[in-house]
This record gives C-alpha cells, structure tokens and sequence, in this order.
C-alpha cells in the first residue's frame, strides 16, 4: 500500500539510489597519502621555522641585550641602586637593579615567545 502512495519523483529518487556503488579505483588511498603527507609537514615546518629564525634572530637578540646593558650602566647611579631601609638585610652584597631589570625583561619575553608558541 505504500508503493501506490509514492509519487513518480520518489519512484526516481529510490532507483537513484539504488543503482551500483562508483568504482573507488585507489581515490581513498590517494586521499589518505595526500592527508597524512599534510600532517607530516605541519609537524615539521614550525620546529624548523623555529630553529631557523632562532639562529637568523640569534646575533641581532645578543647586541640588543648588550646594548640595554650598556644603556643601563650609563643611567646615574640614583636610578640603578636600590635602597630599602630594613636593617636586618644585607642589601650591599645583592646585585644592582640593572641586572633585575634585564633579568626580568628576559623572563618576560621568554614567557611571551611561549605563549606564541602555544597559540
């Protein structure tokens, strides 16, 4: 009774489908080397695009770090020494505050280069 409910389009639609599979003649094969091949080389290309950029970054990175040194010594000694007054520490034998500085700016951009990496 359900066969003479349906309409000539529905009739056509079902023979559509159920007509012979396509042949797949190695397509999915092809389609999973191509897929696999991509992966591979999204693997490969950022260590190797970190490494190179490192190593080009490398010289340019040291002459900025030694030039803030530089530029840090030359600032006037009220500015560079830290002077707390709590008696009971030995502040005389820690190091200036110039090298906090730099210390901290290079944490900072450590921490900043990985969270660029995570993303």
């Amino acid at each position: 009774m359900v066969d003479r409910l349906k309409d000539k389009e529905e009739l056509r639609l079902e023979t559509l489908f159920r007509s012979d599979p396509v042949p797949d003649i190695d397509f999915s094969t092809k389609v999973m080397t191509r897929i696999r091949r991509q992966i591979w080389m999204r693997r490969l290309t950022m260590p190797i695009a970190l490494v190179l950029g490192g190593l080009i970054a490398f010289k340019p990175a040291t002459e900025l770090v030694a030039s803030v040194s530089k530029i840090l010594n030359v600032l006037p000694a009220s500015l560079t020494n830290v002077s707390l007054d709590i008696p009971s520490l030995p502040f005389d034998s820690l190091p200036q505050f110039s090298t906090y500085l730099v210390i901290g700016a290079m944490i900072f951009f450590v921490a900043v280069f990985c969270q660029a990496l995570e993303d």
